[in-house]
């Protein structure tokens, strides 16, 4: 009979064995790194005044509906397109917030200037890249429109209330 005498950390088992917690405790290191860098955005405290606030909001998305105002957009490259289907008492800018869906750090907003008659043009400070809530509103947040957005977008997407 033949027993084998070479130690332990000279055989392949032990390590092998030793290596699966070893990979497991890697990866668990590797997604709390990736947790750190990529941390939730903070929840509201006092929900009754966000209620008053979405009030606020719906009314200004009725006031858009009652004065009938519909609207496309076009996002290429880093210009934004909204076109006016009728010809509605618009001022010499509109005001544009885009809200990324998930990264609160990819939000940002830009005026867009008259260039025509119906149309409104304004160039971004990036080209983004993601899905967006677009809210299009006056100067004067009189009246509001909104619309979820996929960009880079291949064809207009009409604005809703």
């Amino acid at each position: 009979m033949h027993t084998d005498t070479k130690p332990w950390y000279k055989q392949l088992w032990p390590w092998i064995l030793i290596l699966l917690p070893v990979i497991a405790f890697a990866r668990g290191g590797w997604a709390f790194y990736i947790m750190l860098q990529n941390q939730p955005e903070m929840v509201v405290d006092d929900y009754y005044r966000e209620g008053r606030t979405i009030n606020n909001r719906l009314e200004k998305y009725r006031e858009a509906a009652l004065r009938n105002l519909e609207a496309h957009v076009l996002v290429i490259g880093n210009r934004a397109v909204v076109r006016f289907d009728e010809n509605a008492v618009l001022g010499e800018s509109i005001h544009l917030d885009f809200y990324h869906t998930t990264l609160g750090a990819n939000d940002f907003e830009v005026d867009a200037q008259r260039s025509g008659e119906l149309l409104y043009v304004a160039t971004l400070p990036h080209t983004p890249r993601g899905r967006f809530r677009l809210v299009v509103s006056d100067d004067s947040q009189e009246w509001r429109l909104r619309v979820t957005l996929d960009i880079p977008a291949e064809q207009e997407v009409k604005l809703g209330y």
